[in-house]
C-alpha cells in the first residue's frame, strides 16, 4: 500500500460508518425491533467465566473488541486471574511466568520494576488498555493481587496502541465492580519474613444495581534474597460503577500503591557469578550497595474512568480516560567492575570500585482513548468497524548526581566508610506527546474471517536539560544554571492484516501481517533527527478449540524484522555520534495450549524456538549475533489437580517445570548466562470439605524453585544477575 493511499485509509473508514448508519437498508433483516438493546453486564471477568479455569475464550487486548480468541489471527496468551492465584504469583513477573517466548525475571527478584523481553524485544506494559508510560526510574508497576487477568499481545501493536517496539505488549485488567456480592480476605506468609494481608470486596450498593463497588487492598513487609534489602508496600484500589440504564456504563478505576523497598538488583561480576573466581562463588544474598544510603521508595496514584454507551444494536461508543502519577527516590550504589593494575587487570578479583547516585524521578501520564464501533451486515457479510482517535502525554522530571564512595571487598565486606553524599547536579525535564488515528474492520463472510486496520500517527519529544555542574570550578554552582534543550517531531503510517478460517472441527488456521514504529531520541552529526525505528512482523498459525472441551491450544510460527536501529558512525571525524544503519530479525515457533478438564485438573503447556541475529550494523564484533535477552529455546508445563470427591475431595496437587535456555546481555554477545531448570510445587486444601461452617475457606502452600536451583537470569556490559532463590508461601484465603 502507497503512502498516499495511506493517508486517506483512517477517513475512509470514518466515511463509510456514517454512509452506513445513515442508511438502515443495508442492514441484515432483523428479528427484534432496534429499540429493544441488549443490556450491558458487568462482572468480574468480562471475557473468560469463572468456571473456566485457566482458559480464556475471549480478550480484547488483540481488537480492542470483544472477540473470541480462535477467530483472532494473532497469538495472544491470557494469564487469567485463577492461574497466577494458584501459583501465589507476587509480582508480574511470576505471574507471566510460564508464557512461551517470553523472558520474564531478567535481573532477577528486582523491587523495582517488571522488565519482559519478548520475541527478542523489550515488551511496554499497559493497564485496561492504556500505557503505563514512565519517566527513568519513575515507573508504575502494578500488584497482580488488583487484577482479574493479564494479556500478552505478541508481535507488532502499532495500529491499535501506536508507538510500541516490534515483539509485543503486556496488557493487564484491573479487578472491577461485581454484580453479584463478593467478599475475600487472604493471610500470607513464608520466605524472607514476608507477611502479608489482603481484602477484595464487591457488589451492588442499592437495590436496583445500578450502583456497583470494588474496593481491593493489600499490605506486606518482607525482606529479599539480598542482604539489607526490603520489600514492603501498601496499596489499595477503590471502584465504583454506575449503570443508569441498560446501555450505558460508567466505571471509574483508581488505585494508590506506596513501596518502601531497597537495591536488590546488584550488578556482580561474570567472574564469580558464572565462571570461576580465585575467591570461590559470590553467595547469592550479596550486596554491593552502603546499608543506610541505598533505597528504592515509590509512591503512585491512577484515575480515571471506562466509559461505553450503545446507542441501537448497530452502533456503541466508548472512551477510556487515565491519569497517572509517579514518584521515586533512589539513592543506589553501582558497582563498576574489579579494581585494576596500570594493565587493566583485577588486582585480586575481589576488590570493586563504585559510583553512587541519587536519582529523583517524576512522572505524570494522561492518556485518553476513543473510539466508534458498528456492528452491521451487507448481505450475508457481517462487519465489526471500529474508529477510534488517542491520545497520551507524558511529563516527566529528573534530578541526577553522583559521589564517590570507597571500593569494596566483595567477599569480605566493610560497609559504612564515610563518603560525600551525592548532590543534585542536573535536572532534566521531558514531554512526550503522541496522537494517533486509527480505523479497524473485522469481516465475517461464512467461516471466513478477515481484519484489516490502519493507523496514522503524530509524535513529538521535547526536552530541557539543566547543568549545575561546573568542569572549570570542579563544583556544583546552583546560582549557575546552564541550559540546553531539543525537540524533535515524528509521524509514522502502520497498518496490519489477518485471514481465519473456521473449521466445524475447532480448527483454525490464520495469517497476519502487522507492522510498529517507536521514535528514536537524538540526531545525526549533520543534526538531522533521528527516524522512528521500524518493525514488520510475519505470522501463520493454527488455533483449535476441541468441540465440548475446555480447552485452546495455538501454534504460530514468525518472521520479524526491524530497521533504523542506531550504530556508531563510522567517520572517525564524527566520534561519538550515530547513524541509524542497523537491523534485526527474529523468528521462531510458539506452542501453548490451555485446558481445564472434567477430572478436576488444569493444565498450562509452553514451548518456544526462537532464532535471532543482528543482520545489519557498523559494529564488527556484533553483526550475525543474536540479540539481547532472547533465549534460543524456553518450555514449560504445569498441572494444578484437585480431587472432586471422596475422602480427600477438596485436596489440590500443583506442579511445574520452568525450563530457560542460555541467553546473551549485549549484542556483542561477550558473555552468557547458562540455561536452568525450575521445578515449583503448590498443595491446597478446600477446608469446606473437611467441615461445612468452613466452606469458602482454602489453605495452600506454594514453592517456587523448590529444589533452591542457583542460577544466573542474565549478563550484559559486565554484569550478572541471581535469579530467585526458593520462595516457600502459605496462605489462607477466606471467600464469601
Amino acid at each position: 500500500m502507497s503512502l498516499t493511499k495511506a493517508h486517506g485509509a483512517a477517513p475512509a473508514v470514518a466515511a463509510t460508518l456514517l454512509f452506513l448508519h445513515s442508511q438502515p437498508g443495508l442492514y441484515a433483516a432483523e428479528t427484534d425491533s432496534d429499540t429493544t438493546l441488549p443490556a450491558i453486564e458487568v462482572k468480574a471477568q468480562a471475557e473468560t467465566e469463572a468456571d473456566n479455569g485457566y482458559v480464556a475464550k475471549r480478550s480484547t487486548a488483540g481488537s480492542k473488541t470483544d472477540t473470541p480468541l480462535i477467530e483472532t489471527p494473532q497469538a495472544i496468551s491470557v494469564i487469567d486471574n485463577a492461574e497466577f492465584t494458584a501459583r501465589a504469583a507476587q509480582n508480574i513477573t511470576q505471574a507471566v511466568a510460564y508464557t512461551p517466548g517470553l523472558l520474564t525475571g531478567m535481573f532477577g527478584p528486582s523491587t523495582r520494576d517488571d522488565y519482559f523481553n519478548l520475541r527478542g524485544f523489550d515488551a511496554p506494559q499497559y493497564l485496561d488498555g492504556t500505557r503505563l508510560a514512565g519517566a527513568n526510574y519513575a515507573n508504575l508497576r502494578i500488584d497482580p493481587y488488583g487484577l482479574e487477568r493479564i494479556e500478552v499481545l505478541r508481535g507488532p501493536a502499532s495500529v491499535l496502541y501506536g508507538q510500541n517496539p516490534p515483539g509485543g505488549l503486556i496488557n493487564m485488567v484491573s479487578k472491577r465492580p461485581t454484580a453479584q456480592p463478593f467478599h475475600e480476605l487472604q493471610m500470607l506468609g513464608g520466605s524472607f519474613g514476608r507477611v502479608q494481608g489482603a481484602l477484595d470486596f464487591s457488589g451492588p450498593l442499592d437495590e436496583q444495581g445500578k450502583f456497583l463497588y470494588r474496593l481491593t487492598a493489600l499490605g506486606r513487609g518482607s525482606d529479599s534474597q539480598v542482604d539489607f534489602s526490603k520489600d514492603d508496600r501498601y496499596f489499595v484500589a477503590p471502584s465504583f460503577t454506575l449503570q443508569p440504564d441498560a446501555n450505558t456504563s460508567l466505571t471509574f478505576l483508581s488505585h494508590y500503591q506506596k513501596d518502601d523497598a531497597s537495591n536488590t538488583m546488584q550488578f556482580l561480576p561474570y567472574q564469580g557469578s558464572v565462571v570461576g573466581n580465585p575467591n570461590g562463588r559470590l553467595p547469592t544474598s550479596t550486596f554491593l550497595g552502603e546499608p543506610g544510603f541505598d533505597h528504592y521508595r515509590r509512591e503512585q496514584f491512577a484515575v480515571g474512568y471506562a466509559f461505553e454507551h450503545r446507542f441501537d444494536r448497530h452502533w456503541a461508543v466508548r472512551q477510556n480516560l487515565r491519569y497517572a502519577d509517579v514518584k521515586s527516590d533512589y539513592p543506589v550504589t553501582f558497582a563498576l567492575g574489579f579494581v585494576t593494575d596500570n594493565d587493566r587487570v583485577p588486582v585480586d578479583y575481589r576488590t570493586v570500585s563504585r559510583l553512587a547516585g541519587l536519582y529523583r524521578d517524576q512522572a505524570g501520564t494522561f492518556t485518553l482513548d476513543n473510539h466508534a464501533q458498528a456492528d452491521f451486515a451487507i448481505g450475508d457479510v457481517r462487519h465489526t468497524a471500529l474508529l477510534g482517535l488517542d491520545f497520551r502525554q507524558i511529563n516527566g522530571d529528573r534530578q541526577r548526581g553522583f559521589g564517590s564512595p570507597s571500593d569494596l571487598d566483595m567477599y569480605s565486606p566493610v560497609y559504612g566508610q564515610p563518603f560525600a553524599a551525592p548532590q543534585i547536579e542536573t535536572l532534566v525535564n521531558q514531554q512526550q506527546d503522541q496522537i494517533g488515528l486509527y480505523g479497524q474492520d473485522q469481516i465475517q463472510w461464512r467461516q471466513w474471517i478477515a481484519t484489516i486496520g490502519v493507523r496514522y500517527d503524530w509524535a513529538s519529544n521535547a526536552s530541557l536539560r539543566t547543568d549545575y555542574y561546573d568542569s572549570d570550578t570542579d563544583r556544583i554552582d546552583y546560582a549557575k544554571p546552564r541550559y540546553s534543550g531539543s525537540r524533535q517531531d515524528d509521524a509514522a503510517f502502520t497498518y496490519r492484516t489477518g485471514l481465519s478460517y473456521l473449521f466445524d472441527s475447532g480448527v483454525a488456521p490464520y495469517f497476519n501481517y502487522s507492522e510498529s514504529f517507536e521514535p528514536t531520541a537524538g540526531s545525526t552529526f549533520a543534526g538531522t533527527p533521528f527516524k522512528p525505528t521500524t518493525g514488520q512482523q510475519f505470522e501463520i498459525g493454527v488455533k483449535y478449540q476441541p468441540p465440548g472441551v475446555n480447552a485452546l491450544i495455538t501454534l504460530a510460527a514468525f518472521e520479524l524484522t526491524q530497521q533504523n536501529v542506531v550504530t556508531p558512525d563510522p567517520d572517525p571525524a564524527h566520534v561519538g555520534f550515530s547513524i541509524q544503519t542497523g537491523a534485526a530479525r527474529s523468528r521462531g515457533i510458539e506452542l501453548e495450549g490451555k485446558a481445564r478438564l472434567e477430572m478436576g485438573l488444569d493444565v498450562t503447556a509452553a514451548l518456544a524456538l526462537i532464532e535471532s541475529q543482528v543482520t545489519k550494523t557498523n559494529e564488527a564484533n556484533q553483526l550475525g549475533k543474536k540479540l539481547s535477552y532472547t533465549p534460543e529455546t524456553q518450555g514449560s508445563l504445569w498441572l494444578d489437580y484437585t480431587q472432586p470427591s471422596g475422602a480427600l475431595a477438596g485436596l489440590g496437587l500443583g506442579g511445574g517445570v520452568r525450563y530457560t535456555g542460555s541467553n546473551y546481555g549485549d549484542l556483542s554477545n561477550s558473555q552468557k548466562a547458562p540455561s536452568y531448570t525450575l521445578i515449583d510445587a503448590s498443595v491446597h486444601y478446600e477446608l469446606g470439605k473437611l467441615d461445612r461452617r468452613l466452606r469458602g475457606a482454602r489453605l495452600g502452600v506454594n514453592i517456587s524453585n523448590l529444589f533452591d536451583r542457583e542460577y544466573v537470569a542474565t549478563c550484559g556490559e559486565g554484569s550478572c544477575y541471581y535469579g530467585d532463590r526458593r520462595n516457600v508461601l502459605a496462605s489462607l484465603r477466606y471467600n464469601w
